[in-house]
């Protein structure tokens, strides 16, 4: 099911997070995925169809490890799939997804979906709903209700304890939601390498959880 409307956090219980990463997979995906498997948190990672096919071993990694694979295209084009629509048309956007939905195989639930930057429209909702397949293997635009925009910090060198305490303070502020992070960044080279998703995490979840949050799946979003 693709809604029209961006599917957020906003309904999760006060104190609930879901801690989602994008664009990987990545040198940093592994080490994200076995922490937060050893401190018992599901996290689900939405995964670039062109990094995912080369990296098939990971992929069976972080499943193995208790987490949730998310459909996130397969080349994470600039101007998202709003602008992809308009420019190539509603074949080349569903082909986005059917390639890397076929290397994530049949799940047992519903494949999750979210869209590059963010970028989403009812026309594109309808374009990808129009193919019966796609629609019902999958469930999105999943959105997010906390960013800090952790690919600008590496690109800046800033350190994973400050960009953590960045994260802490609107985590804070939201009080439940959906957390966004990168364990790669699908388009820009220089930042992909300068990656400290796996550190990032480390520093955070601590602090999280001692100012009283508990971490929850994705699957515990309500989906209307």
């Amino acid at each position: 099911m693709f809604a029209p409307i961006p599917i957020t956090g906003d309904e999760l219980p006060d104190g609930s997070l879901v801690l989602t990463y994008d664009d990987g997979p990545g040198p940093n995906t592994l080490r994200v995925a076995e922490y937060l498997s050893g401190m018992g948190i599901e996290a689900t990672f939405f995964v670039v169809g062109a990094f995912a096919e080369k990296q098939p071993e990971v992929l069976a990694r972080v499943r193995a490890l208790g987490h949730r694979l998310g459909n996130h295209t397969w080349t994470h084009k600039k101007g998202g799939l709003t602008g992809q629509l308009v420019e190539d048309g509603v074949a080349d956007i569903v082909d986005e997804l059917k390639r890397t939905a076929a290397l994530l195989g049949r799940l047992a639930e519903p494949i999750a979906f979210r869209a590059p930057w963010g970028l989403w429209s009812p026309a594109v909702a309808a374009a990808l709903s129009a193919d019966p397949i796609l629609d019902s293997e999958h469930v999105g635009h999943i959105h997010w209700t906390i960013d800090c925009s952790d690919w600008a910090a590496w690109r800046d060198g800033v350190d994973p304890t400050i960009v953590a305490t960045w994260y802490r303070v609107h985590t804070r502020t939201m009080r439940k939601g959906i957390v966004l992070m990168h364990d790669y960044t699908a388009d820009l080279p220089v930042v992909a390498a300068a990656n400290r998703s796996a550190e990032l995490t480390r520093a955070l979840v601590p602090m999280l959880i001692a100012d009283g949050f508990r971490f929850v799946p994705l699957a515990a979003v309500p989906i209307s």
